[in-house]
C-alpha cells in the first residue's frame, strides 16, 4: 500500500499547492472574494481535502511497525507535547484568526514574522507537526509512509514559501541567513 499512500500524497499536494499558488489567488481575488474570504475558501478546501486523504490512508490495509511501551512511551509524549508546544507558539505571533481567514491581519495572513518563536525558526509549525508525527509511540507502516510523506511536501512547501518571501520582502534574505529552519541553533536559545 505504500504507493497509493505516496500517490494520493502527491495528488494532495498538488492540489493544495496549486490552490496556495498567486495565480489561483490572483484568480479568486480577480472575481470579487477578497483576501479574507480567498484564505476562508482556501483553508476550509485544505481541511476537507486532508480530511479525505488522511480517511483514504485510513482505509488501507495496515500493519503495526513497532509499538513502544513503557518509559519510552512516556519520552515520546513528552517530545509530542513538545511539537504541540511549538505548534501553539507559531500561531500566537501571527493572529490565528487572520491566518484562519476568520478576520484581517495587519500584514495578512501571508506576511513576515519574526516575532516569537520565528527568532528562533523560520518553520516552527512545520517543525512542531513533524516532531509530533515522528514520535508516535505505535507506528504502522501507513502511518510512518503517510509521516514521510507529509515531511516531504512540507521541506519542499517550505522552500517554495521561502521563495515567494524573499520576493516580496527584502530583510527575508538577512532572517534566512541568520534564523534555522526546523531545528534551532541551541546557541540561539541562549539567548
Amino acid at each position: 500500500m505504500t504507493w497509493e499512500i505516496w500517490l494520493s500524497g502527491l495528488v494532495f499536494a498538488l492540489q493544495h499547492s496549486l490552490l496556495a499558488s498567486t495565480v489561483t489567488k490572483a484568480r479568486v481575488l480577480a472575481i470579487g472574494l477578497g483576501p479574507r474570504g480567498y484564505r476562508l475558501f482556501y483553508v476550509v478546501i485544505a481541511l476537507v481535502t486532508t480530511a479525505i486523504w488522511l480517511g483514504y490512508v485510513r482505509s488501507l490495509p495496515d500493519q503495526t511497525v513497532y509499538a513502544i511501551q513503557g518509559a519510552w512511551n512516556w519520552v515520546l509524549r513528552g517530545l509530542q507535547l513538545l511539537g504541540l508546544w511549538m505548534v501553539w507558539q507559531a500561531l500566537r505571533p501571527i493572529n490565528g484568526l487572520a491566518f484562519l481567514g476568520i478576520r484581517e491581519g495587519q500584514e495578512g495572513p501571508d506576511g513576515f514574522v519574526e516575532a516569537g518563536i520565528y527568532r528562533r525558526l523560520r518553520h516552527p509549525m512545520y517543525s512542531g507537526i513533524i516532531l509530533i508525527m515522528l514520535t508516535f509511540p505505535v507506528q504502522t507502516q501507513n502511518t510512518l509512509n503517510l509521516y514521510a510523506c507529509v515531511t516531504v511536501y512540507f521541506l519542499i512547501g517550505a522552500r517554495l514559501e521561502e521563495r515567494r518571501l524573499a520576493r516580496q520582502y527584502p530583510a527575508y534574505a538577512d532572517y534566512r541567513r541568520r534564523v534555522p529552519a526546523f531545528i534551532p541553533n541551541w546557541r540561539m536559545l541562549r539567548d
